[in-house]
């Protein structure tokens, strides 16, 4: 018995490990950007209207659309951040790793740019 729970442990902890290693994908709009051919993204993180999210938009260099360019999930609906420091860590957690940020501040409004550097 005790050879089995060792047995059903040590499968379930590589199921996991493998499924960890290679699940990591960002989607912007309908695209996995890991897949592509692409080295840094930005991510632009405004001020929040809802005091209690975050919205993120991405550029990793693709063509201007009308469709914002959001973090989605595979099933395409928008990933909703409670700050930036949840995009960033969502970002390190699929294959990204934070460069550098640039505060732009247009009047009254600031939007936080982060360079990303795919791993």
């Amino acid at each position: 018995m005790k050879k089995i729970i060792k047995l059903v442990s040590l499968s379930l902890c590589l199921f996991s490990f493998s499924g960890s290693v290679f699940s990591q994908s960002v989607y912007v709009n309908e695209t996995d950007i890991n897949k592509l051919d692409i080295k840094y993204c930005e991510l632009r993180i405004g001020q929040p209207l809802n005091p209690t999210k975050v919205k993120v938009f991405v550029d990793y260099g693709q063509a201007f659309s009308i469709k914002r360019q959001n973090i989605m999930t595979p099933d395409k609906k928008v990933v909703k951040f409670n700050s930036p420091m949840h995009a960033l860590n969502f970002m390190d957690q699929n294959g990204w790793s934070y460069v550098e940020q640039v505060a732009v501040q247009v009047g009254e409004t600031t939007t936080y740019k982060y360079l990303m550097q795919k791993n």
